[in-house]
């Protein structure tokens, strides 16, 4: 058996969600699994790995502590940590990379050219997903396409309760809640005042710990209640006994949901990556129950234009949101409307989202798994 350092990118649901279903396959194949990450990331895995290291991978300071904890492992594989592939690779170590935004780059980072296994998931933008693999096909060695990476969600019986999810909430090397956006506390006081909830007996909001510290502070007398939900599986129980998910459009979240089928109202985007996948949602007929920054105010074009700028002008708009209660009444009034006369669309809705999933192809997880074992069996492991 092997010893495997895995990563993700710090502040996502997405990435983690999908690295934990891959690691609970080759926990089964008996290999030793060590995480190391910060922030969203670290708080989903804590309770799941042989070994837990909390380092931010993102600060080039902690890169000594990185190559301390690579250098003694046989393979790294991340989920779109890009820092922990470099480090890896300059150990001469196994290297292997989870891409489940290969429609969202624009460019694709040089390092990533030549590691042992590329996967990258089908997902929302194919046309997108077709033209980087005929770009970058060639340039990437070893790159593999597989259907979505999601766990097999158990199906339960329906409990009178609703979900809402902010993702990560922040991504701390670009934005931080509290400094650059203030999207979670806006939207919980939107959801509080303008949405009628009395006809659930629960309604959950998760999102990161600290930013779910501050909401309990601030909102101790509602019927939200504030929690991380233990873990990823435990976020996918609740999620799958939800009779709605209120989100931001995450491409994991909405994968999830779309496979539990259960009914998605998407919220205003929080960052630029959920503002792309918001427009490609629409566009493609999969988020009949949404709404968006450019419901009232200009529409950004986002495509092609590099983070560091698209991120600022996704932050400008919220700005413009957090000082505006009119904006402010009117999305909560058609999230309330979406709530309230849900019957008329989530029939037609959860089938086309299952459908559309289905289309994708088969298990991308089991088959990411069994190339990671063939790597390892190849170069002497068993």
């Amino acid at each position: 058996m092997a010893k495997l350092v895995l990563t993700a990118e710090n502040f996502a649901f997405g990435p983690i969600g999908k690295l934990l279903t891959i690691a609970g396959l080759l926990k089964k194949q008996g290999h030793e699994l060590v995480f190391a990450g910060y922030g969203t990331s670290l708080q989903l895995a804590r309770n799941f790995f042989d070994e837990v290291h909390e380092i931010d991978t993102d600060d080039p300071k902690s890169n000594i502590l990185l190559e301390a904890i690579i250098s003694k492992a046989d393979m790294l594989v991340s989920s779109m940590d890009l820092q922990s592939i470099i480090v890896a690779k300059r150990l001469g170590k196994l290297t292997v990379y989870i891409d489940c935004l290969f429609w969202f780059w624009e460019s694709i980072p040089e390092p990533l050219f030549y590691i042992d296994l590329y996967i990258r998931e089908h997902s929302i933008n194919d046309k997108k997903n077709n033209t980087n693999v005929l770009v970058y096909g060639k340039k990437i060695k070893n790159l593999y396409s597989v259907g979505p990476i999601i766990p097999q969600v158990k199906s339960s019986k329906r409990k009178n309760q609703a979900i809402i999810s902010y993702g990560g909430g922040e991504a701390t090397h670009w934005y931080k809640a509290g400094r650059d956006t203030n999207y979670p506390y806006v939207m919980t006081e939107i959801l509080n005042k303008y949405v009628d909830w009395k006809e659930f007996d629960r309604v959950i909001i998760t999102t990161s710990e600290h930013i779910l510290n501050d909401l309990s502070f601030k909102y101790p007398n509602t019927l939200f209640e504030f929690t991380t939900c233990s873990s990823h599986s435990g976020y996918l129980k609740e999620m799958s006994q939800s009779e709605i998910l209120l989100t931001t459009a995450g491409l994991v979240t909405t994968q999830e949901a779309f496979q539990a089928k259960t009914p998605v109202i998407y919220l205003p985007p929080s960052n630029n990556s959920h503002y792309l996948l918001l427009d490609e949602l629409r566009e493609q007929g999969y988020a009949m129950a949404s709404v968006h920054l450019s419901d009232f105010m200009p529409k950004l074009k986002l495509r092609g234009i590099p983070e560091e700028q698209s991120i600022p002008r996704v932050m400008h708009q919220l700005r413009k949101l957090e000082q505006s209660p009119k904006i402010q009444a009117a999305i909560g009034t058609r999230i309330n409307e979406l709530v309230q006369k849900r019957h008329k669309w989530v029939p037609i809705s959860v089938r086309n989202n299952r459908r559309f999933l289905d289309s994708l192809g088969g298990n991308g997880a089991e088959f990411t798994a069994k190339k990671i074992k063939e790597i390892l069996v190849s170069n002497g492991f068993s």
